[in-house]
């Protein structure tokens, strides 16, 4: 079955862009795989929890889908992509980077990691000035406790910056924890559970006022999903006045379209943060990555030292502290 697509598939990299003019199917190969999956569709749910624990799943493609059609997306590029910017101050950002800079020139990591578990600019998903900032941020408010959901390689950078300030400690909420995060001396708990199985109640107990909650979640808004549970549960009841990160963030921009039409990249988490923060009284944007990078890129290329590439997706704001949480 597919012989025909499969062969002109064979040459093109899994991810890449393929022009209408050029086909990369058969036509009667792809109808009849079509016959197939609508077959399938409304199934009993035990075949499509089979097909689920091969990598795959099957959803209906119409108006209400939530995972947006190949055309919806193509479509929403023809017109003037839209930018998101009512949660941000300009001129407060670029006071807030002008504090992180100075403790910038400290952070100095190679390009490659030297021995294992330990960080380096290359081979990693938190990078760029993600990296820079969240150091700098340690160094700069001197978090007592910072507690990660969705720990790693971020957690390396924290530790770098604790053992500087010769304080501090990580409390990190990974499921799927790599192995180096064991040999981590800041981690001084480690909690092997998803974070939707965690009360607040633990986070007003761990955190005081000027700690950091480092939130780098599935990004997915959906039933169940750590994203709900964080923004819809966690967030309004912290009684702390704290700094909150969220990663893999682009705003004021959307994610771009390669990665919406050839990566499957559905992300939704950063509407979801944007529509607490609007009009939230408790809440100040302080530093956006992405922000930065479209919008103050010349003062953002300055905090790096040419050290590594600008650009990055952490988003960073304050949050002051419920008075009936």
């Amino acid at each position: 079955m597919l012989e025909k697509t499969f062969a002109l598939l064979n040459d093109i990299p899994g991810g890449t862009y393929v022009p209408d003019e050029k086909k990369c199917y058969d036509d009667a190969e792809i109808e009849q795989l079509s016959q197939i999956l609508k077959r399938l569709l409304w199934a009993p749910s035990q075949i499509r929890k089979k097909l689920q624990q091969a990598g795959v799943t099957i959803i209906p493609c119409n108006f209400y889908s939530e995972i947006p059609s190949i055309e919806d997306i193509e479509r929403s590029f023809d017109a003037p992509v839209q930018n998101f910017d009512l949660i941000f101050d300009d001129s407060g950002m670029k006071e807030f980077l002008a504090e992180l800079h100075q403790f910038s020139h400290e952070f100095d990591p190679p390009r490659e990691a030297i021995v294992g578990g330990s960080y380096s600019w290359e081979g990693n998903p938190f990078s760029f000035s993600d990296a820079m900032a969240y150091y700098c941020m340690i160094r700069r408010y001197r978090p007592a406790t910072i507690i990660e959901v969705g720990a790693g390689w971020s957690t390396l950078v924290a530790d770098l910056a604790l053992k500087a300030n010769g304080a501090g400690e990580i409390i990190c909420i990974e499921p799927f924890p790599p192995e180096f995060l064991r040999g981590i001396d800041s981690v001084k708990t480690l909690i092997e559970r998803p974070v939707q199985e965690i009360p607040p109640a633990f986070f007003n107990a761990s955190l005081r006022d000027g700690d950091f909650l480092f939130i780098d979640s599935t990004h997915t808004v959906k039933h169940g999903s750590d994203c709900l549970h964080l923004y819809l549960s966690v967030l309004p009841r912290l009684s702390r006045s704290v700094f909150i990160h969220a990663h893999d963030i682009r705003l004021p921009a959307t994610f771009p379209l390669n990665e919406l039409r050839d990566k499957h990249v559905y992300w939704t988490e950063q509407y979801l943060l944007m529509a607490y923060l609007i009009d939230n009284s408790r809440t100040r944007v302080q530093y956006g990555s992405t922000y930065h990078f479209l919008r103050n890129r010349q003062q953002l290329n300055a905090f790096m030292h040419g050290r590594f590439h600008a650009g990055g997706g952490s988003l960073w704001f304050s949050q002051k502290g419920a008075p009936s949480a």
